[in-house]
């Protein structure tokens, strides 16, 4: 039986599932049998959404082109493969079983039924909503949380827990802010060791109080220790935890260090997760996580709707069709009185980081708004004004860190960053395109004097990055007093490169030249290499036309851009020489000039370097 709850092997990145999804869609309406278990396994390898282990690099360079493989390289593909299993011998029922292994999440999540129990494979409403060309992750993620529990007859080994784990979650946060509150202290939320030993361990909803009580004592504890004892003190408590969770040996010191690390794993899983509902935010610098007092009537309403005790149901298609549903279950605050409540609170907030933009900046201030005290309407309006609210209140937090971001106290900080995930072979969690968008976004921040910067990555009420920016816009935007532009990055370095930037790339930036009357418009287009066929193809723009016009983007690698940011910081704090938006155009006019002294895409962009030399040194000037 389970000891604790995890969501790394029930719920995945949604924006990873979809791909797998979109393959188990041309199986819609087969039966799940034998057959198209591996048909389905060899379409995801054909595909490229799954590579086996072991195969040679000349097949695995083939993975960054955008086309399947053929019939005959798939063919080659599982020859190669060495799929062995003690107990199965037929290796098409080898690739059975791993067709099954690939869509067991889609079926955990209820975004699919792909069972070969329950009828022909269907993509539920959820499924849909994912593979759609714009799902809102946001209301996946709070629809699926409110409602995943253990028990719930599609996880195994859990008939013993009683539970919903983000509901329980919220419980215990709300009790400890109380408790430590009432103690004479500022409420923080839980710190990522105090998730890690008392959440996933909690298994009943029941057990909630004690818990809060608990873990107050602990951090009371821990308090009143400093260095190696207070080290030592969390130690022995994680020892203590895992030994009697996991019934282990008190000298199975290996058992002991794995399962202590399994516990923070699932709390750091549960943690990004539970933020992408937007009802947690990260505080402390990320230290602790919170309830957001961005969404506190909303919180206050789930929390005395909703025990966090898990449901009953007849049957597992029952619990299927509820799971699915993505208007299950009712919100409790979409009522007028509550969506009022909600706005006030939003507004109140909106003129709270204003003032504080005024009285920290004085007159720098990028934007400037006034609230309607109005809070009249039906849903439907009282609804479009929270969504206005809240997109200022993002709106006026990029510009705080604008005018933060100034003082270039954080420039090291990116320029590491962006330097790690250029040189990184393979993403962490499925985080590292986003956490380039946010840290280019962010040093942009740093680097001029923007009149306004708009990222289009999702953020959560702590202004931290939740989603990337949706395939259908420019990753971000950039105004300036002479000219605009928008930003792409990407980690893709293969031919697949230019499948998904070349002509998204040129086309983002017609639409955003249409929208912006400005005949400076440029795009900044990041990634860690540059392949050729992204060159040629941004090479035609740039120097002949995209729909009728030459257009203005400058392609760099992430290493040629971390050098201008150490060249900006090292201007600044050497020679006290600042940039503006004018030396940064100066630039791109740089880059942009060469185009006509050459022939070729090759030298353009083999030129691109010593062009940074010589604006270098006309920045002295």
């Amino acid at each position: 039986m389970a000891k604790c709850w995890s969501l790394s092997t029930t719920i995945r990145n949604p924006e990873r599932n979809a791909p797998f999804l979109r393959v188990l869609q041309e199986f819609e309406g087969e039966p799940f049998n034998s057959n198209t278990q591996a048909n389905l396994f060899k379409r995801l390898i054909q595909t490229k959404n799954y590579m086996p282990m072991g195969l040679p690099k000349r097949i695995k360079d083939k993975y960054e082109d955008p086309e399947e493989f053929t019939h005959e390289e798939l063919s080659e593909i599982l020859s190669l493969a060495s799929y062995e299993n003690k107990s199965i011998d037929n290796i098409e029922d080898i690739y059975a079983m791993r067709g099954r292994t690939a869509v067991s999440n889609l079926n955990k999540m209820c975004a699919a039924v792909a069972r070969d129990s329950h009828g022909p494979v269907r993509i539920t409403p959820l499924g849909m909503e994912i593979i759609s060309g714009t799902p809102d992750f946001s209301n996946i993620f709070l629809r699926y949380f409110l409602k995943w529990q253990l028990p719930n007859g599609v996880d195994r080994g859990f008939n013993d827990f009683n539970i919903i784990p983000f509901i329980a979650t919220m419980h215990v946060v709300k009790q400890v802010n109380e408790i430590w509150s009432s103690m004479g202290n500022n409420p923080v939320g839980l710190s990522k060791t105090e998730f890690a030993l008392f959440i996933p361990t909690l298994t009943n909803y029941t057990d909630i109080n004690d818990t809060a009580n608990q873990l107050i004592e602990f951090r009371c504890n821990c308090r009143k220790l400093n260095g190696e004892e207070q080290k030592n003190y969390i130690d022995t408590q994680f020892i203590e935890k895992v030994i009697n969770v996991f019934s282990l040996q008190t000298d199975d010191d290996f058992e002991i260090e794995k399962k202590i690390n399994t516990l923070y794993d699932y709390a750091d899983s549960a943690i990004r997760y539970f933020r992408m509902t937007n009802l947690f935010y990260y505080r402390g610098n990320g230290r602790y996580i919170d309830l957001s007092p961005r969404r506190s009537v909303e919180i206050e309403k789930l929390l005395e709707t909703f025990s966090g005790e898990s449901l009953r149901f007849g049957d597992i298609e029952e619990y299927f069709d509820y799971m699915s549903n993505l208007n299950m279950p009712q919100l409790p605050w979409e009522n007028i009185g509550d969506l009022q409540a909600a706005l006030i609170n939003l507004r109140e907030e909106a003129t709270h980081i204003q003032a504080k933009i005024e009285s920290e900046f004085q007159d720098q201030s990028l934007h400037s708004f006034t609230f309607d005290t109005d809070i009249s309407g039906d849903l439907t309006i009282l609804n479009n004004h929270i969504k206005e609210t809240r997109e200022i209140i993002n709106l006026l937090n990029v510009d705080y860190s604008i005018l933060l971001e100034r003082s270039l106290s954080n420039i090291d900080t990116y320029i590491s960053e962006i330097s790690k995930l250029s040189s990184r072979r393979r993403s962490i969690s499925g985080q590292d395109p986003l956490n380039l968008e946010w840290n280019v976004a962010q040093s942009l921040m740093a680097l001029d004097d923007a009149k306004e910067i708009i990222p289009h990555y999702n953020v959560g009420d702590d202004n931290l990055p939740t989603f990337t920016a949706p395939g259908n816009t420019a990753d971000m935007e950039c105004h300036y007093i002479d000219f605009s532009m928008i930003c792409e990055v990407t980690l893709l370095n293969g031919r697949d490169q230019w499948y998904n930037e070349g002509q998204p790339v040129m086309r983002h930036l017609r639409d955003f030249e249409s929208n912006n009357h400005n005949e400076n418009n440029y795009c900044l287009f990041l990634a860690p290499s540059l392949h050729r066929d992204t060159v040629n193809t941004f090479w035609y723009s740039v120097k002949y036309d995209y729909e009728g016009a030459r257009q203005k983007i400058i392609p760099l690698t992430l290493d040629q851009y971390t050098k201008i940011l150490s060249i900006v910081k090292n201007k600044y704090f050497k020679h006290s020489i600042r940039v503006n938006q004018r030396t940064l155009k100066s630039l791109f006019d740089i880059v942009y000039s060469k185009v006509d002294e050459h022939n070729n895409s090759g030298d353009w962009i083999l030129s691109i370097d010593n062009c940074i030399d010589t604006w270098e040194k006309s920045y002295l000037i």
